[in-house]
C-alpha cells in the first residue's frame, strides 16, 4: 500500500510541476503581448502626432497650395486620416492587477472602487479635457469608463473582416476613457458663504467595508479624506425583469425534492466509480478489500524474495550451523541436575579461598567441605594464606616499623 501512496504522491508532483512550467508559459506570453500592444499603440500614436506636427508646418508655409489630406490615402498603420484604430479606441490592453490599481489610484483602488454609474465626472486628460459627464458604464478589467452624450466620440477605422459590403471603413465609435483621465463632480456647501456648488474632488477613500457572506456582496461608503466630507451613491434604479412563458417559476425552484438520510447512500456505490474514475493514479480513497488485496500481494512477494534470497546466499558452513540452532530449538534448554550443582559450588569454593587475603580468611568462616572434597587439599590452601601473611608481616617491619606504605 505505501508504494501505490508513493506512487500517487509522485504523480501530484508531477502534475503541479507541469501546471507551474505551462503557468509561467502562459504568464511570458501574455506579458510578451501586452508589451507589444502598449509599445504598438505608443508607436502608432507618435507617429500621429509627428504626422500633425508636419501637416501643420506645411499648411502654414504652403498655404492655398497645401495638399489635401481628408482623402482615401491609408498611412503607416493602416488608419485613413483623422482616424485612429479600434483598439485604440477601446483601449484593448490585457492589464496586470498593479497596472489596474495605478489607474484607479485616486477612487481607492480597483478593488474599492468609489465610483459608480451615475456618477458626474470631468475630463482631465484628451481631446475632451474639462468636458463635464456622466458615467454610462465601468469597465473593471481594464479599469475604464464610458460617458454619456458625445464625449469621447471618435473616428475609427473599422477592419476588413468586420465591415459589411458598401459600409465606409471609418465610423464613428464612442471612445472609451480610463478611470486615471477623470474625476469625480460633487456638489459642496461651502462654509464661509453657504452656498452650495460643483467642486471637482481629486481623491476618495472607502470606509466601513461590510462584507455580506449570504449574497457575497461588499458594502463600503466613499468619503474625501482631509474633508471627511461623506459623499453619497448616486440612485440605482432597479432592474425590470420580463417574465416569459418558458421562465422557471420562483415556486418550483425553491420545492425541495430530494431529502438526505442516515437510512441509505444520497445514490449507489456503482455510481461513485463513474463520477470519480476507478483505476486513476492520484486516487487515494480505496475500499478494504483492495487495501487487504494489495497488502497480501506485498507480503507474499516480500517473503518470496527474503527466501529466495537467503537460499541462493547461503554457504556450507552456514547451512550447517543453521541445522546445529535447529537441533539446539528441538532439545530445548538444558535442566541442571543435583550432581552439577555440587560440583559448581565445589568450584565457586575453592576459588573463594584462593583470592581471600590472611584478615578475610580468618574473619570469613571457612565453608564445610562436602565430602567430595579431600581435607589435605584444605590444609595445603590455609598453610599457604598463613605463609602470604607472614610474608607481608616481615616486608612491613623492614621497611618502616609501623609507618604506613605508600
Amino acid at each position: 500500500m505505501e508504494k501505490i501512496l508513493r506512487r500517487v504522491r509522485m504523480a501530484e508532483r508531477q502534475v503541479a510541476r507541469r501546471v507551474k512550467r505551462r503557468n509561467e508559459l502562459v504568464h511570458a506570453i501574455e506579458k510578451n503581448q501586452r508589451f507589444q500592444a502598449i509599445a504598438r499603440s505608443r508607436q502608432q500614436a507618435g507617429y500621429e502626432l509627428n504626422s500633425a506636427i508636419k501637416a501643420r508646418h506645411e499648411d502654414l508655409k504652403l498655404g492655398p497650395l497645401a495638399p489635401r489630406r481628408d482623402v482615401s490615402k491609408v498611412d503607416d498603420f493602416g488608419n485613413y486620416w483623422g482616424s485612429i484604430s479600434t483598439e485604440r479606441a477601446l483601449l484593448q490592453f490585457n492589464l496586470t492587477d498593479e497596472q489596474k490599481s495605478a489607474r484607479a489610484a485616486w477612487a481607492g483602488g480597483s478593488q474599492y472602487l468609489c465610483i459608480a454609474p451615475g456618477d458626474r465626472v470631468v475630463v482631465t486628460e484628451g481631446p475632451y479635457k474639462g468636458k463635464i459627464s456622466t458615467i454610462a458604464s465601468i469597465n473593471k478589467e481594464v479599469m475604464t469608463v464610458e460617458l454619456e452624450g458625445n464625449v469621447g466620440i471618435v473616428n475609427a477605422r473599422i477592419p476588413d473582416f468586420i465591415s459589411q459590403e458598401g459600409q465606409p471603413p471609418v465610423q464613428q465609435v464612442k471612445a472609451v476613457v480610463p478611470i486615471s483621465a477623470i474625476r469625480l463632480v460633487h456638489p459642496l456647501t461651502d462654509p464661509e458663504t453657504g452656498t452650495a456648488r460643483d467642486v471637482i474632488i481629486r481623491e476618495l477613500k472607502p470606509i466601513g467595508i461590510t462584507h455580506d457572506r449570504p449574497t457575497r456582496k461588499v458594502f463600503f461608503s466613499r468619503i474625501v479624506p482631509g474633508l471627511n466630507v461623506r459623499i453619497p451613491w448616486p440612485k440605482q434604479l432597479k432592474k425590470e425583469y420580463e417574465d416569459h412563458p418558458a421562465d422557471t417559476l420562483r415556486l418550483e425552484v425553491e420545492e425541495r425534492t430530494f431529502v438526505p438520510t442516515l437510512l441509505r447512500p444520497p445514490f449507489p456505490e456503482s455510481v461513485v466509480d463513474e463520477l470519480r474514475n476507478k483505476y486513476s493514479k492520484f486516487r487515494t480513497r480505496h475500499t478494504p478489500e483492495y487495501v487487504a488485496k494489495i497488502e497480501a500481494q506485498e507480503a507474499e512477494k516480500k517473503a518470496r524474495q527474503k527466501g529466495a534470497r537467503i537460499e541462493e546466499m547461503l554457504l556450507p558452513l552456514q547451512e550447517y550451523n543453521r541445522k546445529m540452532r535447529e537441533l539446539r530449538r528441538a532439545r530445548g534448554k538444558p535442566e541442571l541436575t543435583e550432581e552439577m550443582l555440587e560440583k559448581i559450588g565445589e568450584v565457586i569454593a575453592r576459588n573463594r579461598l584462593a583470592r581471600l587475603g590472611g584478615g578475610e580468611a580468618a574473619a570469613t568462616p571457612t565453608p564445610t567441605p562436602t565430602p567430595a572434597a579431600p581435607e589435605a587439599e584444605v590444609d595445603k590452601v590455609q598453610k599457604a594464606v598463613e605463609e602470604l601473611s607472614l610474608r607481608g608481616d616481615a616486608q612491613g617491619t623492614a621497611t618502616g616499623g609501623d609507618q604506613p606504605r605508600a
